[in-house]
């Protein structure tokens, strides 16, 4: 198992859908259907997220949903293409507002956290040189403990949870210009089965 993938350059992208309004909602997997088996049970959209996300923040992004032809119908690429820069614009808002609202709390909390060690620095520093195995040793351990677990409430929102914002704000942004292409699916495809260029939701180099 590899534990370090080089991202690939280019995304290239297929999803076929059997509706393309899966491309925002989960579509409803009968599991008692065996001819459903092989289907995605995600929003096209997450796949997308996930295809840009794994691959360069530059990468080039290329992504085409296969439809029955039975359900393409005149203008549908065009529209498919603005609902999902509304959606992805729409997104991007809420992970702005995630955004502000865990940096104003992660400094909130790292001011009042800073404090609170400054107090239990002066609460250990007041108990003096311990004997090892003491109550008064036991407590300065505790008290060294408790300060380092007061800091890890505002260092995960300011590190790690924005992090994670930035990186699905990052791959909305990528795909809010994005120049879907909607083509017919072939009737041998079934459910997340291989595309006319790529397979599933997988990228290529």
């Amino acid at each position: 198992m590899r534990l370090w993938r080089r991202r690939p350059r280019t995304v290239d992208l297929y999803l076929p859908l059997r509706r393309i309004e899966h491309l925002f909602e989960a579509p409803r997997i009968d599991p008692f259907a065996p001819d459903l088996e092989d289907d995605d049970p995600r929003p096209g959209l997450e796949r997308m997220v996930r295809a840009v996300q794994r691959a360069r923040r530059r990468a080039t992004v290329r992504v085409t949903v296969g439809l029955p032809a039975e359900v393409i119908t005149p203008g549908l690429e065009e529209r498919a293409r603005a609902a999902l820069s509304r959606e992805c614009r729409r997104r991007i808002a809420l992970l702005d507002d995630d955004i502000d609202g865990a940096r104003r709390l992660g400094i909130r909390t790292l001011l009042w956290g800073l404090l609170a060690v400054l107090f239990i620095n002066g609460a250990v520093g007041a108990l003096g040189t311990t004997e090892p195995g003491s109550v008064e040793d036991a407590l300065s351990t505790g008290l060294q403990t408790v300060a380092w677990v007061v800091l890890w409430v505002p260092i995960n929102l300011l590190i790690y949870d924005l992090w994670y914002y930035r990186r699905d704000r990052r791959a909305y942004r990528t795909l809010r210009d994005l120049a879907l292409g909607v083509v017919p699916r072939r009737r041998a495809e079934a459910g997340t089965g291989p595309g006319p260029e790529a397979s599933g939701d997988e990228t290529r180099d």
